[in-house]
This record gives C-alpha cells, structure tokens and sequence, in this order.
C-alpha cells in the first residue's frame, strides 16, 4: 500500500493505536485528551478509510499489519513505546567497543587509534540518525 498522508491528530490517533493493544473510541478520546468523543470518533473513522486500522469483533479498533505506513518499517515497538532501528544497531556496536576496550590489550598504537575512530563514528551515527527518525516520526 502506498504512503497515505495524515497528519495532526489523526497521525496521533494512529501512533495511540499502534502503541497500545486494540482501543475503542472512548480510550482513544481519554488518551489523548482529546475535546469530544465525535472527535476521537472522526479520526478513528478516517483511519479506517485508509485502512491503516481494522475493527475487531468486539467493536475496538487496532492496526492492520498489512497496512503499515513507510515511515514506520524503521521502527519497532518495545514495551509500548516506538523505538528506531538504528537504537539497537548503535546499542551493538556500543557493546562491542566496550568489548575491545575490556578485553583486547590497548597499546595506544595506530590500530587502537583507527578502531576507537571508527567505533565512534559508527555509534555516533547510529544514534545520531535515530534521533533524526523519531524527530520526524513526531512531526509527520
């Protein structure tokens, strides 16, 4: 399915669901603080229109896994919450360099120097580029 454009409180709306295991109308509203239930209601509605969400059979909505938007194929969902991709690849490659620094014999050589250059480049990278993801994820 190609990328459907939403956005403000729909967007909200979608990422709440996403988030949260199925929600009716009403949890929607009160999660968000939003002003009306017809409110909640509107953006649950158009949510299904797109089919990025599905009622299930006891009337509350959740989201269709088939129907996942692009911008969402870089993230995964732990505990609740949406965490980028890129998190757990700088988490690695930080356990590595913590790895070398322990175990490998630091010599302060040329080699040492050229590998802790490229560790940090690489972590900061990762997270660098995983702040840039959730920051767009947030202002879509």
């Amino acid at each position: 399915m190609s990328n459907p454009k939403i956005g403000g409180t729909t967007w909200d709306v979608y990422l709440y669901i996403l988030t949260s295991k199925s929600q009716g109308v009403r949890d929607i509203w009160r999660g968000l603080k939003l002003s009306s239930p017809s409110l909640a209601q509107y953006h649950v509605n158009k949510l299904v229109d797109l089919g990025l969400i599905e009622t299930t059979p006891t009337g509350k909505y959740r989201v269709n896994e088939v129907a996942q938007t692009d911008i969402l194929r870089n993230f995964i969902i732990l505990r609740g919450t949406l965490m980028p991709r890129l998190v757990i690849y700088g988490t690695f490659v930080l356990g590595l360099f913590a790895a070398y620094l322990f175990f490998w014999p630091f010599t302060w050589n040329t080699r040492d120097l050229f590998t802790i250059a490229i560790f940090l480049f690489s972590i900061v990278t990762f997270y660098w580029e995983a702040y840039n993801q959730s920051k767009l994820l947030h202002n879509n």
